[in-house]
């Protein structure tokens, strides 16, 4: 985990668009999905972030957005880019950086170009010539490959050894969607996985819950899954952590919520556990075959 302190000007940011965010649930002004994206932006990039916000004020033209909006076109170096962009040169390795939307891909890359670091990109809307050529410059010409959500998807990248999740998904399952991209069948060496989060951030608490409490980047593939779905039937991870973090402002609040929350996925995590010892205990070598 790679944790971001941000400049007060970021953070005074993050906590205005939170407070938004908080007051619009209240008053249900505000979409589900439009909520999200702005949150998720609000930890990724300026560029993203005034994206949304363009969007949200051509729908709800007010001085809020307009404040936030003034905000966020004022910070022109993110520090949590400064940070990849450090990580970056220090390393040796090929490595695949996941972002979750466009916005903040152009941005990266104007970074890492800045900074002398070549790179390809990998997006979804490209044509299967320009995947193709994407992926070959990453196989065969630069250390680095910035890529949105699909990046590789079905596609050999085992020569690369090193995932750098600069966006977290808040659905446990695409972070082992990613790690699969080039942890399978044909990779020969260690993979490092970097998450990068900001301090006193939605991702960083998600991180907390993951790493700390249920280990999950020491569980097998596909793990994850039967402990998810030991929550219940109706269970959805993503919205949980959401709601949890909207419903509490201050940190003592989110700390307990959050706590009592990882308590809940570890529970779930012990009975997965019990039933596979059973399992193995009753089935034995027939299980494993």
């Amino acid at each position: 985990t790679i944790t971001v302190q941000p400049t007060e000007e970021e953070k005074e940011l993050y906590q205005a668009i939170n407070e938004y965010l908080r007051s619009s649930r209240e008053e249900k002004t505000i979409d589900k999905l439009t909520r999200n994206n702005l949150l998720m932006r609000a930890g990724s990039s300026p560029a993203a972030l005034l994206t949304s916000l363009e969007g949200l004020q051509s729908r709800f033209n007010n001085s809020q957005i307009l404040f936030l909006k003034k905000r966020a076109s004022n910070i022109k170096q993110f520090e949590k880019t400064r940070m990849l962009v450090d990580l970056l040169k220090k390393s040796n390795q090929k490595t695949l950086v996941f972002v979750n939307n466009l916005a903040t891909q152009t941005y990266l890359s104007e970074s890492l170009t800045t900074a002398g670091i070549k790179h390809s990109s990998f997006r979804g809307d490209m044509s299967l010539k320009a995947k193709d050529s994407a992926i070959e410059e990453f196989r065969e010409q630069v250390p680095v490959m910035i890529a949105t959500e699909t990046g590789g998807e079905g596609r050999n990248l085992q020569f690369a050894n090193a995932i750098v999740n600069y966006d977290l998904p808040w659905n446990p399952m695409k972070i082992e969607q990613r790690i699969g991209r080039l942890h399978r069948i044909g990779q020969t060496q260690d993979v490092f996985i970097f998450n990068f989060c900001i301090v006193n951030s939605i991702e960083e608490y998600i991180l907390k819950v993951l790493h700390d409490k249920i280990n999950m980047f020491e569980l097998v593939v596909g793990e994850i899954e039967t402990i998810l779905g030991n929550m219940g039937d109706e269970f959805d991870f993503e919205d949980m952590v959401i709601d949890l973090w909207l419903a509490n402002s201050h940190k003592d609040e989110l700390d307990n919520a959050f706590d009592s929350f990882g308590g809940q996925l570890l529970d779930a995590k012990h009975s997965y556990q019990k039933v596979q010892k059973f399992d193995e205990n009753l089935f034995g070598d027939d299980l494993e075959a």
